[in-house]
C-alpha cells in the first residue's frame, strides 16, 4: 500500500513536470515536430521530387549524401598546412564502384542544389568533380547535426548553389572596401600608439567586417529586431569600434589604465578582450538592435549564453512558436543568434 502511494505521487509529479516542460506549443525543451509555416505545398513538392529522384538515381544519391556528410573533412581550412591527408575512407572513389549517368535534368536539380547557370553533371566522375569543388575547398558546410530532414536538405541545396559567383555592385564593393579599411586603420593606430598592447587584432581577417555589415543589413531588411552575437577575442575590438558604435575614446582610456568607474565606487573592470556592447544600427531607415555579449576567455563558453539570450528575446517578442496565437511565424523572424568560431581554432581542431 505504501509503495503504491509513493508511485502515485511520483506519477503525479512526473505529469506536472511534463506538462510544464511541453507547455502550450511544445517549445520549452520538448522538440516535437513544429508546425510548418509558409507554403507547405511547395515544401512537400521539394521532398517528393527529392525522394523520387533518389529512387531513380540511387548511386548518385549515395555519392551526394557522402559528400554532404563528410566533404567538410577534406576542406582546405588548415592555414598552417599541417594536415597532409588528401582522402578519407568515406569518400574513397573505389567505394562507389558502379558507374552511373543522371540523364534527367529535373532529377539532377532535385538531388543537388544546382543554379540555373550551372551545367548538369552526367557521369560519376562529373559528379565527383562537382562535389569536390563544392565541399572540399576553402569554404565548406557541416549540417548533419540538424535533426530536420527538410532543414538539412534546404541548407545543403542553398550552399551548393553558392558556387556561382554573385555579381557585386560597385556600391557594395565600395562599402566593403570602407569597412575593411576602417578595420585595418584601427589596427595600425593601436600598433603605433600602444605597441606593447596584447590586442588580438583583426589583421588578416578584415573580411569579417564585410560579413557582419551584410548580415546586419539583411537582418534589418527582413524586419529582424534583435541580433545577438558571440565571438572570441580576435577582431573583437575592431568590430566594437568600427561597426558597433563603441566609443574609441573609452577603449583608449581603458588601455591607458585610467579609471572606468567613479573613484568612490569599489569596482573593477575586465580585460580589454572581454568588452561588450549593445547598440542600435540603422539600415535603409530600419533599426536593428545588436548585442555583442561578453567573452569570458574560454572558447565556446559564451555560446550557450548567446543561445539563451536569443531564446529570451524570442519569448519576450512572442517570436515564432512562442506566439500565443495560432497565427505563428517562424523562429528567427524577430531574433537572430550569430556565433563566431575563431579562425585559429580550426588549425587546432583538424
Amino acid at each position: 500500500m505504501h509503495l503504491r502511494i509513493i508511485q502515485r505521487r511520483l506519477a503525479s509529479i512526473q505529469n506536472n513536470l511534463i506538462r510544464t516542460y511541453k507547455y502550450q506549443s511544445k517549445v520549452f525543451g520538448f522538440n516535437t515536430q513544429l508546425k510548418t509555416v509558409g507554403n507547405t505545398e511547395e515544401i512537400e513538392k521539394i521532398l517528393r521530387d527529392y525522394n523520387q529522384a533518389r529512387q531513380a538515381n540511387p548511386h548518385a544519391a549515395l555519392l551526394i549524401d557522402a559528400y554532404r556528410k563528410h566533404g567538410h573533412r577534406l576542406a582546405k581550412i588548415d592555414p598552417l598546412g599541417i594536415i597532409l591527408n588528401t582522402s578519407i575512407p568515406e569518400l574513397d572513389k573505389n567505394i562507389f564502384t558502379v558507374d552511373f549517368h543522371v540523364e534527367n535534368e529535373y532529377d539532377a536539380r532535385s538531388l543537388f542544389g544546382l543554379s540555373t547557370e550551372q551545367s548538369i553533371p552526367k557521369t560519376k566522375d562529373d559528379w565527383i568533380r562537382q562535389l569536390n569543388e563544392t565541399y572540399c575547398q576553402s569554404i565548406s558546410l557541416e549540417c548533419e547535426h540538424i535533426e530536420s530532414d527538410i532543414e538539412r536538405l534546404w541548407i545543403a541545396r542553398r550552399f551548393e548553389q553558392l558556387r556561382t559567383s554573385p555579381t557585386i555592385s560597385s556600391d557594395i564593393q565600395q562599402r566593403i572596401s570602407e569597412q575593411m579599411r576602417k578595420c585595418e586603420t584601427f589596427d595600425q593606430f593601436l600598433q603605433a600608439k600602444f605597441p606593447t598592447l596584447k590586442r588580438y587584432s583583426g589583421e588578416g581577417a578584415e573580411g569579417m567586417m564585410a560579413f557582419f555589415d551584410l548580415a546586419f543589413k539583411q537582418s534589418a531588411q527582413l524586419n529582424i529586431e534583435n541580433v545577438i552575437v558571440c565571438m572570441p577575442h580576435r577582431g573583437r575590438n575592431n568590430l566594437l569600434v568600427c561597426l558597433l558604435n563603441y566609443p574609441a575614446a573609452t577603449m583608449f582610456r581603458k588601455i591607458k589604465g585610467k579609471h572606468e568607474f567613479p573613484k568612490e565606487l569599489k569596482s573593477t573592470g575586465d580585460v580589454l578582450s572581454h568588452l561588450y556592447t549593445s547598440t542600435d544600427l540603422t539600415y535603409d531607415g530600419k533599426t536593428l538592435h545588436v548585442s555583442l555579449i561578453p567573452n569570458p576567455s574560454h572558447l565556446e563558453a559564451n555560446n550557450p549564453v548567446a543561445v539563451g539570450k536569443t531564446r529570451a528575446c524570442q519569448l519576450s517578442l512572442k517570436d515564432g512558436h512562442y506566439a500565443d496565437t495560432d497565427n505563428v511565424g517562424r523562429h528567427g523572424d524577430k531574433a537572430l543568434c550569430i556565433q563566431v568560431h575563431g579562425d585559429a581554432s580550426f588549425a587546432g581542431q583538424v
